[in-house]
């Protein structure tokens, strides 16, 4: 009785191996290798000492929430590994202060970022959707303008910036299909860079936390 119990515990074992939930498909929506991604959404200001030094030069915030943009080109290079290149508007902000003569003085500033990404996903059953982890880097350009009024009457005076520097990037999103090229996506994380800089070295952390949502584009599917 004992021996023929033991001989078929093989044969049980097979079959409960057969009836086990398949494991995620390799491939996501169909084999499509290529991608487009566009993502709507915000972020809260961030505070440095670069802002606690506009502080102290009476400025204050105008708003603590800032309109965040993506855009990216993504090309699945293994079954769970992807590469983006990827253009982001990340913070802008704007700060204000009485001139004593007139309309206030304004700084304002705005940062954009083109990174090189790699994303590892795991599809869900059947390839419909995916959860991914994402980092990057490369370089970002913040963009600051002061408006400054020194005499009652005229135009204030305007001084301009462009200052090129680097950015780090990680993420959190998931995706589902809602089409067989079409999908909607959810992504959340944190851009750093350490832009712009004053005068007396006080540099912001610039990109800060974002939340986005948005559109997917899926094509090229492998023969």
């Amino acid at each position: 009785m004992t021996f023929r119990s033991f001989s078929l515990f093989p044969l049980a074992m097979a079959a409960w191996l057969h009836a086990a939930p398949a494991q995620a498909d390799r491939e996501f929506a169909d084999g499509q290798r290529f991608g487009f991604e566009l993502g709507f959404g915000g972020g809260f200001a961030t505070s440095s000492p670069f802002t606690r030094r506009l502080e102290s030069f009476g400025y204050s915030r105008e708003e603590m929430f800032s309109f965040r943009f993506d855009f990216s080109f993504e090309a699945i290079v293994l079954p769970y590994l992807s590469v983006l290149l990827r253009f982001d508007v990340l913070d802008g902000q704007t700060w204000r202060r009485p001139s004593g003569i007139g309309p206030d003085d304004e700084f304002k500033w705005q940062n954009y970022a083109v990174g090189a990404h790699l994303r590892a996903f795991l599809p869900t059953r059947r390839g419909r959707g995916r959860g991914y982890i994402q980092v990057g880097i490369g370089p970002s350009f913040n963009a600051t303008r002061l408006g400054t009024r020194v005499t009652e009457t005229g135009d204030p005076s305007v001084f301009r910036e462009l200052r090129v520097s680097y950015q780090v990037a990680g993420l959190l999103g998931v995706e589902g299909l809602v089409a067989d090229h079409v999908g909607l996506f959810v992504q959340g994380g944190y851009f750093y860079t350490p832009v712009p800089e004053n005068r007396f070295g006080d540099r912001h952390r610039g990109g800060g936390g974002l939340l986005l949502a948005g559109l997917t584009v899926h094509f090229g599917r492998t023969p």
